[in-house]
């Protein structure tokens, strides 16, 4: 998870987020990381443009993006 967080820091690429919030709820965020801290990190979510700090207990799944964002040619 660490790798992935310091690749979008360090690349100010997106990577996908599951993160599972203190009410119970699931949510799936397209962001880019801006901070890491030990037991949190700073994101901008790309969805809401807002930045977003989530706990990192809460975080269930980190990946690259599986699309490209663009034009898809048959």
């Amino acid at each position: 998870m660490n790798h992935l967080f310091k690749y979008s820091l360090n690349e100010r690429k997106p990577i996908e987020l599951i993160y599972l919030n203190t009410s119970g709820e699931i949510s799936y965020r397209l962001v880019i990381i801006r901070r890491i801290k030990v037991d949190n990190v700073m994101v901008y979510d790309l969805q809401k443009q807002q930045m977003r700090t989530f706990s990192t207990d809460g975080i269930l799944s980190v990946a690259k993006p599986k699309r490209q964002r663009g034009v898809n040619y048959a």
